[in-house]
């Protein structure tokens, strides 16, 4: 099951998710040119990545939890 919220929640907060938006357009604009981001960007979006990921495997099993409450 995958469960993907665009809305802010506590897992993944507003801030997160318009930072992950502005270096995911720069990304994708790199990658249009042939280039990569700058290390410092590509490691923050890397992280950001690896948050919304953990927030989504959180999402879901709070709400299978509560399926099964």
């Amino acid at each position: 099951m995958i469960i993907q919220s665009f809305v802010p929640d506590w897992f993944f907060n507003a801030e997160q998710q318009k930072r992950l938006s502005e270096l995911m357009n720069l990304w994708r604009t790199a990658r249009d040119r042939g280039q990569t981001l700058p290390a410092e960007q590509q490691t923050e979006l890397d992280k950001l990545v690896e948050a919304e990921l953990k927030a989504a495997t959180a999402r879901t099993a709070a709400l299978v939890q509560q399926i099964n409450s």
